[in-house]
């Protein structure tokens, strides 16, 4: 099996140090091409992957994943079409982009594996839903679920949630950041200097997050017994409630997915 990488973005460069280091994929079976040569090669060298000239070449491995972003998706795809014609695994992480589009572009018979993965990917801590396509079948899932599990856990997920996939996991990550940002500028307000702010702060966000992975208890529970009659806890989330930070919330992550519905269009 050789895997071959259209786009060594953060996302690409992921899936191939995660297959690289956990070795389930040798860096020998594996190519790649983008069109930033600079980062291109810079990946190349460091973990030792084979670098090709376009992404015409990609096209001739077993399995080719398409790690470009939506709007590029169909321009790749009408270069990479006539190289096809062994029908090799296209495996996409391009939110949005449902697999019967990237089907009538491929070409017929060809099996597509569409993923949603998350940028904690980066650290191998990511999660991923998993959708096959029409041609594809159930090695093609095993394929495509050692690629991505390289780098963290794989739900497989029928493909008309992945729209709720991209707006709850896939952009996920930046809602956390931005709670982040706003405690430590809360702290920083407070008179904390900011090296202690953010010492706190993420400490607190992986101690949660552990404490909810461990527990049995739903996070509406853990978050009852933080929060006292008449504490301070009481006190934030009552301001919470006046701002309906809840709903804004929610509205926010259905706006997301809206979006990702769009950018099939």
């Amino acid at each position: 099996m050789t895997i071959g990488v259209i786009g060594c973005g953060n996302m690409g460069s992921a899936l191939i140090r995660g297959m690289v280091e956990s070795r389930a994929v040798p860096a020998s079976r594996i190519v790649a091409w983008d069109s930033d040569s600079k980062r291109l090669l810079a990946i190349a060298r460091k973990l030792k992957i084979g670098m090709a000239r376009s992404n015409r070449e990609v096209a001739g491995c077993s399995v080719i994943v398409l790690a470009v972003k939506p709007q590029q998706m169909g321009q790749v795809l009408a270069e990479i079409r006539p190289h096809l014609g062994h029908r090799p695994l296209l495996f996409s992480i391009a939110a949005g982009i449902p697999t019967g589009w990237i089907e009538r572009r491929a070409g017929r018979g060809v099996p597509v594996v569409r993923v949603m993965p998350n940028t904690p990917a980066l650290v191998g801590k990511g999660i991923s839903a998993l959708s096959l396509g029409r041609s594809a079948g159930p090695r093609h899932r095993k394929v495509a679920e050692r690629i991505v599990g390289s780098v963290g856990e794989v739900i497989p997920l029928e493909e008309r949630w992945m729209d709720a996939v991209t707006a709850l996991s896939g952009s996920g990550p930046a809602y956390f950041f931005f709670l982040m940002e706003q405690m430590m500028e809360a702290g920083v307000r407070l008179g904390l200097k900011p090296a202690v702010a953010r010492r706190l702060v993420l400490a607190t966000a992986q101690g949660a997050a552990e404490l909810a992975l461990q527990s049995d208890e739903e996070p509406g529970v853990l978050r009852a017994r933080v929060t006292s009659k008449g504490g301070t806890t009481e006190a934030v989330f009552k301001v919470f409630a006046r701002g309906k930070l809840g709903q804004v919330i929610q509205a926010g992550i259905r706006a997301a997915a809206r979006r990702a519905k769009e950018l099939k269009s």
